[in-house]
């Protein structure tokens, strides 16, 4: 009989676990009221179960609370950004400090890039791909060296005009933003031979972009573009050319001027013809 009764206390101990120090006082008063009815020992698993909820105050306890029956307040969250912030003030200081020309922050649910970044004018490769960024601060125009600009995965809608000032960025990724249109800045950055606008809320593509004459990929797919102006014929160097889900009707002839396009998609778009130079003058992949 008290054996039984002493498995019983056992198997009340393992629910009241993890036990407190003053639990571990209390143990040998249990025995005494192992000679009672069952009622009581419901009263005592009851107790045990209070006696759970007052041990809350042990680390162990309160964690599992924390993890598994509430959410997490909101200052925890917030203390998360600024835990980011400082991570990413703490690079920009690394990399002033180490003077070096590549700098990784994708992925650190950036909402702002510190200004700061104006210091690292030795960079030539800049990542910011997958963070929550809705603009970038004028002084990354500082980084006149950068060749390598990737911002894809983001919330941007604009750019700064300051970014004119990269005459050396050979390839710019925008790709997964909110732009509504290629921003003008864009048109002026000449030395670009690599351009991503992949999915995005792009309708139009403008004259200016006869301006990009060095550009041998041009990626905008995945928008709501209508036309492609004629100056599209103007960039000569273009060897893939990208335009695939879009909602384009027709091509302008011009096209036919860019005889070093290997590769052009134009999948999924609602075309009703295609210009006569397409298939004569251009001896490229044609993907419809």
């Amino acid at each position: 009989m008290s054996s039984a009764l002493g498995k019983d206390k056992d198997c009340k101990e393992k629910e009241a676990k993890p036990p407190s120090g003053k639990e571990r006082e209390k143990e040998p008063k249990a025995p005494g009221s192992l000679g009672k009815e069952g009622k009581e020992s419901k009263t005592k698993g009851k107790d045990a179960k209070d006696g759970k909820k007052d041990a809350s105050g042990a680390p162990p306890a309160v964690a599992f609370s924390v993890d598994n029956t509430i959410k997490r307040p909101n200052p925890a969250q917030g203390i998360r950004k600024k835990s980011s912030n400082a991570e990413v003030v703490k690079e920009l200081g690394k990399c002033r400090d180490e003077n070096s020309t590549r700098l990784d922050l994708s992925k650190r649910s950036i909402h702002l890039l510190p200004s700061s970044i104006k210091e690292l004018t030795q960079l030539t490769e800049l990542y910011l791909y997958s963070n929550k960024l809705q603009s970038l601060p004028a002084e990354v125009g500082c980084l006149s060296g950068l060749v390598t600009l990737a911002l894809s995965e983001n919330s941007l809608t604009s750019l700064p005009d300051s970014l004119d000032n990269l005459k050396k960025l050979r390839m710019l990724d925008l790709r997964h933003n909110k732009l509504r249109e290629i921003p003008a800045v864009v048109y002026r950055v000449t030395s670009l031979t690599t351009l991503y606008l992949r999915f995005n809320r792009i309708t139009a593509v403008e004259k200016d972009i006869h301006n990009l004459a060095k550009l041998t990929m041009l990626s905008i797919r995945e928008n709501k573009i209508k036309q492609l102006p004629a100056e599209i014929g103007e960039l000569c160097n273009l060897i893939t050319l990208d335009v695939a889900h879009n909602q384009l009707e027709h091509l302008p002839k011009e096209i036919g001027n860019c005889t070093q396009i290997t590769n052009l998609d134009l999948q999924h778009n609602e075309l009703l013809d295609l210009p006569e130079t397409i298939g004569t003058r251009l001896p490229y992949s044609l993907a419809l």
